[in-house]
């Protein structure tokens, strides 16, 4: 495992998502309620744990489909949290996939996860930061990221890694959450406040990609699904609360906090505040 070197906004993202998102012991339990014994875990039974992002699993296919990710691909995940994505490229496309994470417990977490389902030949994990990727100029098919630059104020730093790892020709695969930071209710998700947080909006994304050497390719739009996917959240928070429990391997305290950014985020999308889709640029040769 790579050291990583934190910016002041990474060290609060890592520490925030370590705290919310599930770990090894939780999905365990979670897999013993559904009576799932530990040595027949498949890729499948931890879907319902594993994608931290909205859309979960059909968000998943649908930008690989974009890219057109094939068997044979080298594929960097970067912000691959506990791995779901990661496993499922691998697992659903044939893909060989490296997961970036910045948060050292979920890292941990993707590689304990793997392991239990047998994918530690197709699927690797590095501890590190997307400001500085660990990787050999254009060493990667096709770079996926869900959910991550608007958590990062160094946008140019962070895209111009994308395109130095990026083969020529290769796809850069966008499923991230754009915006007016002025406008924005917290807490969200990823951020407690604006500190943590950065977005920005579609135009301003595709002309930064234009001027790292992409062909920019349509937005789609999926803020009407993602609205929907926080509502069908909220309900599951609050049923779970009801029962002073958690849910989705998740402790009480971090459903709590996940049932509340939900509903900031649900305003946020029933507003002209936040859309969230999906972008793939190929980048020139």
């Amino acid at each position: 495992m790579l050291g990583t070197e934190y910016t002041d906004q990474g060290r609060l993202v890592a520490d925030h998502w370590s705290r919310l998102a599930v770990n090894y012991e939780g999905a365990l339990r979670s897999l013993e309620e559904r009576g799932i014994a530990t040595d027949k875990v498949t890729v499948e039974d931890l879907h319902a744990l594993d994608m931290l992002h909205m859309g979960g699993l059909a968000s998943t296919d649908e930008l690989a489909s974009l890219a057109g990710i094939a068997r044979g691909h080298r594929i960097l995940d970067v912000g691959s949290g506990v791995g779901g994505p990661a496993r499922r490229l691998a697992s659903k496309f044939g893909a060989t996939v490296c997961g970036l994470e910045l948060s050292k417990t979920l890292y941990e977490t993707a590689v304990k996860f793997t392991e239990l389902v047998g994918l530690t030949d197709d699927v690797q994990f590095v501890n590190g930061s997307a400001l500085s990727l660990p990787f050999e100029d254009s060493e990667f098919d096709v770079v996926v990221m869900a959910h991550v630059a608007m958590q990062i104020t160094e946008k140019d730093q962070l895209f111009g890694e994308l395109a130095r790892v990026l083969k020529p020709h290769g796809q850069l695969a966008l499923h991230e959450i754009f915006g007016d930071e002025g406008l924005l209710h917290y807490p969200l998700p990823w951020a407690i406040d604006e500190t943590m947080s950065e977005v920005e909006n579609v135009s301003d994304c595709s002309s930064r990609l234009s001027s790292l050497g992409f062909d920019v390719g349509a937005f789609v739009d999926h803020s009407e699904q993602a609205q929907q996917y926080h509502v069908g959240q909220i309900a599951a928070y609050n049923s779970a609360l009801a029962k002073g429990d958690g849910t989705q391997g998740l402790a009480k305290e971090a459903v709590e906090k996940r049932r509340v950014a939900s509903i900031a985020m649900e305003k946020n999308l029933g507003s002209d505040a936040m859309q969230v889709g999906m972008l793939v640029s190929q980048k020139r040769a």
